[in-house]
């Protein structure tokens, strides 16, 4: 999710509520295609709607006795953004796995009133196209993890709305809070979009958002203003800085916190727990803070 000025969202948010509401979002299940990955296949096939039951082409890259990672972007990005590429790289060097990037850039690259309501039609559409994928391998949606940054997430949580909570897990990377609502669980990520979901905070308040909204939530350096940044966007795209970084060599340990103050004047007698990693413990729950180094490799240990 880029932003070239912040202001112009707090504008959006401050005098368009109103007019937001009247923007209608015309898309159709041919504005998302999906992009296939594997260690063998690293440069990816594209697979449309279209193509979903064309077993032939999609056995080249999809193997059914693999776990799946479903990467989804942010506003103003595409499937080869940043976030995607530094998060497939990651998984594929550390797992055999197939990599699903949800590319939803035709609607996403719209302003920002018309991407957010786009999220849950694109959500929609990406669950039918991951329902008909999984019929036709026979593979169970237990075995695919969502991966969301930014507007992302909420696409990911719409995904899980969809398939009645039927995925393990859900990793939101600083979900947009602009126009966004955690009161509104019919739109927003939210527990009930799978049997897990944990987030990152990176951005609270501005460009993400500030409230708990998964199992378990995760604040590094108090989830805003990230050591190291400077100029609009930076502490927003750490969440999935970090979290690349932790599938591969994860350092980022935490304390469940009443608030970062108390955590930083070491008044926290809460659990500990790692932030990110592609195994998560799934006992883990409440609101948890760590601080991170101001540049890679980010996790303190």
């Amino acid at each position: 999710m880029k932003f070239s000025v912040l202001a112009s969202l707090v504008l959006l948010y401050s005098c368009c509520t109103i007019a937001g509401a009247a923007i209608i979002t015309r898309a159709s299940e041919e504005d998302v295609t999906y992009v296939f990955y594997s260690r063998s296949v690293f440069d990816g096939i594209e697979v449309t709607i279209k193509e979903v039951d064309d077993v032939e082409h999609i056995k080249t890259v999809f193997d059914p006795e693999h776990p799946t990672i479903v990467l989804i972007h942010g506003w103003k990005d595409g499937y080869a953004a940043n976030s995607n590429t530094y998060i497939r790289s990651a998984i594929l060097s550390h797992l055999d796995a197939n990599v699903i990037k949800v590319d939803w850039s035709k609607l996403a690259g719209k302003i920002y009133l018309v991407a957010k309501n786009a999220v849950p039609s694109v959500g929609k559409y990406a669950a039918h196209f991951l329902q008909e994928l999984t019929e036709e391998f026979d593979y169970s949606l237990k075995n695919v993890t969502l991966v969301g940054f930014s507007l992302g997430a909420h696409v990911a949580g719409n995904i899980g709305k969809t398939l009645k909570g039927e995925f393990p897990l859900i990793i939101g990377l600083d979900p947009a809070g602009p126009l966004i609502s955690s009161k509104n669980k019919a739109y927003s990520l939210c527990t009930d979009d799978a049997d897990y979901v944990e987030i990152i905070h990176s951005d609270a308040g501005s460009a993400g958002m500030k409230d708990a909204i998964g199992h378990s939530d995760f604040y590094p350096n108090g989830g805003k203003n990230q050591p190291g940044c400077s100029g609009v966007g930076c502490s927003h795209n750490r969440a999935w800085e970090y979290y690349a970084e932790s599938i591969t060599d994860n350092k980022f340990v935490a304390q469940n916190c009443n608030s970062y103050r108390d955590f930083t004047k070491k008044r926290c007698e809460g659990s500990y727990a790692y932030m990110g990693g592609f195994t998560v413990d799934k006992t883990v729950s409440g609101v948890y803070y760590l601080d991170t180094n101001s540049e890679a490799p980010y996790g303190q240990g």
